[in-house]
């Protein structure tokens, strides 16, 4: 397959991902520039996409610059919001084996939700074009949160209006997708569990100091919870 033709089809998957990381990127530029006054928050903006294309930290982000949050606490956070990827990475081992170091090490810190379904799904019989077609996709999901936050940032900061109720936007977005997986039955005590966990680390600690705590207890259920959910989602396949 010429390279032209990879590189559309990747726009082309991609396309999708173009609306939601847009909407989303320019939420979070906008939010970013109306809560941080600082005169290079636009530059602050695109820096921060092009390092991170985590939609959560970005938002979360916000708060832990106006709260000057400790650096622990940040890498902690991180590490629990995005330890889900080390899991999405797995499926793609093979995928990815013969790629160079430079290509395996961005498809691997590229790897988003989105970026992850479409890599997933693809089925070029060649794995070299496979490897193109990938990096191709990333890029662009890539380039699609980079330029709505950037734009997002530009808006927060020269046109008038409030961000007040944007902070919500990523809030409102795992709410619906929790709300779609909770249609399967399967699905439903992994979220009852994620939920009391949430729910002890509200009680036990308070607002500001209970994520972590939570995340932690989330992370031990579902490793003590494992073989009994493995029972679970198989009966139910089956």
């Amino acid at each position: 397959m010429k390279k032209q033709n990879i590189i559309a089809r990747a726009f082309s998957a991609s396309l999708p991902v173009l609306m939601g990381y847009t909407a989303m990127g320019m939420a979070a530029g906008i939010l970013l520039a109306g809560k941080i006054e600082r005169p290079d928050i636009v530059l602050w903006a695109f820096l921060s996409s092009m390092s991170s294309i985590s939609g959560a930290l970005q938002f979360a982000l916000v708060d832990w610059i106006d709260n000057c949050t400790p650096l622990l606490d940040v890498a902690l956070l991180t590490l629990f919001l995005n330890m889900r990827y080390a899991m999405y990475g797995l499926p793609l081992l093979e995928k990815f084996k013969t790629a160079g170091f430079w290509k395996k090490s961005y498809l691997i810190w590229s790897l988003t939700d989105e970026t992850f379904a479409l890599e997933a799904a693809s089925d070029i019989p060649d794995k070299q074009e496979n490897i193109r077609y990938c990096l191709f996709v990333a890029f662009f999901d890539h380039l699609y949160w980079v330029i709505g936050v950037t734009f997002g940032a530009l808006a927060g900061k020269f046109l008038p209006f409030s961000s007040r109720g944007i902070d919500f936007a990523m809030t409102a977005l795992f709410l619906v997708v929790l709300t779609d997986q909770c249609r399967e039955k399967r699905n439903r005590i992994p979220a009852l569990t994620g939920g009391i966990c949430a729910l002890a680390g509200r009680i036990l600690f308070s607002v500001d100091n209970m994520l972590i705590p939570a995340m932690v207890m989330m992370t031990a259920a579902f490793i003590c919870l494992r073989k009994i959910l493995s029972r679970h989602f198989l009966t139910e396949e089956n």
